[in-house]
């Protein structure tokens, strides 16, 4: 059985549903549940807590982990979410389905994160994750907390279009090597 896939979605940017719910169909993605975006805080804030909303809620389940998804989630390949479940290693705190700083591609790990798109976090890191300042952009609040895995090659990136953090259209796939995109 696929895992459930949690995701954040801004309703104030409908013209993201649509191809959300494409890319989910053609993933084959059954199991999934959309949330609607906490949004009455400044950007940074809301990001924030939109993420951590859903690992409170996780913890708040018992659930011994959860996978977290952005409404602006690409695969480029056809398989690329059971690639990304496929390569999840035994043991994480985050398992992340791609990374937009340099992070090792031998042992597929990094300290430093841009991009949450699509991640999974663990039990154990629930309490570290929920204690990261309200103010900062989230990824960068992880910073140096763990040592977080990489699926490389990167199983998932964000779709080119509006970022609620640039408050602007951006492709942040124009910094990235293809030669490390699962494609």
């Amino acid at each position: 059985m696929d895992k459930r896939l949690n995701i954040i979605f801004d309703s104030r940017r409908i013209e993201k549903f649509d191809p959300l719910i494409d890319e989910l169909q053609r993933q084959g993605i059954e199991n999934y549940e959309i949330w609607p975006c906490i949004a009455d805080k400044g950007v940074v804030e809301s990001i924030n807590a939109s993420h951590k909303m859903l690992v409170q809620h996780a913890k708040d389940n018992c659930l011994e982990e959860i996978v977290i998804a952005e409404d602006d989630l690409w695969f480029p390949a056809a398989d690329g979410w059971r690639y990304y479940l496929a390569n999840t290693p035994e043991e994480f705190d985050i398992y992340l389905g791609g990374n937009y700083l340099p992070f090792d591609k031998e042992i597929k790990t990094c300290t430093d994160i841009v991009g949450l798109h699509l991640y999974t976090i663990r039990e154990c890191f629930y309490d570290e994750f929920l204690s990261t300042p309200n103010k900062l952009h989230i990824d960068q609040a992880l910073k140096d907390r763990s040592v977080y895995h990489v699926c490389y090659p990167m199983a998932a990136l964000q779709r080119q279009g509006f970022s609620a953090n640039n408050m602007r259209p951006v492709d942040y796939n124009l910094q990235i090597d293809w030669n490390d995109v699962y494609k």
